[in-house]
């Protein structure tokens, strides 16, 4: 999927970039970690007898321990992936909502209904399709135009072209906010 952007965003200072970046790391890794360690005894008190729990004691720590590290880990991902996202846009752009997308095929082979690494963000400048940290492409509102396939398939038309058949994930939710959003903010570019 090589797409290229119609605009190119007012890049930041790399300094600036990756301090943004650091930030969110760090925010992912705090509260991931908490969630971790919160988890383990509230799961815990919920599913064990209460018996068994008293009997078991310490042994319960280390369990307390593997939480808190998986948690800190996958906020420590969550947190560069967001960083990175938000630093890739312009200043003064607002992101206003996130979709779950997956293209129907990568690289010759069909995605599978749970590959969730892809992200469409709606903008108030336009819309931007990402795979993890790297962003896709980026169009303004002026220049994108969505339609959908049944309903379930979106397609997004630059120009004469179509950029991006994509799914959305989980399968079943429905394009119909983002088409509306979609209508208004063109409209609002076109005054602009």
């Amino acid at each position: 999927m090589g797409y290229v952007s119609s605009r190119q965003p007012a890049e930041l200072p790399a300094e600036e970039r990756s301090r943004r970046i650091r930030r969110r790391t760090v925010q992912g890794a705090v509260v991931g970690g908490l969630a971790g360690v919160v988890a383990a005894p509230v799961g815990a008190v919920s599913l064990v007898p209460p018996e068994l729990l008293a009997s078991l004691g310490w042994l319960g720590l280390p369990v307390v321990v593997a939480c808190g590290g998986l948690g800190t880990w996958l906020g420590v991902m969550a947190g560069r992936e967001s960083g990175a996202r938000d630093a890739g846009l312009e200043p003064g752009e607002t992101v206003l909502s996130q979709y779950g997308v997956r293209p129907p095929v990568v690289d010759g082979r069909p995605t599978e209904p749970s590959d969730d690494r892809f992200a469409l963000r709606v903008t108030d400048c336009g819309l931007q399709l990402w795979d993890g940290t790297r962003r896709l492409w980026s169009h303004p509102w002026s220049e994108v135009r969505l339609s959908t396939v049944k309903g379930s398939l979106l397609l997004v038309h630059h120009g004469d072209q179509e950029i991006a058949e994509l799914l959305a994930v989980p399968e079943g939710a429905g394009w119909d906010a983002l088409l509306l959003g979609a209508q208004r903010l063109r409209a609002q570019a076109h005054r602009r």
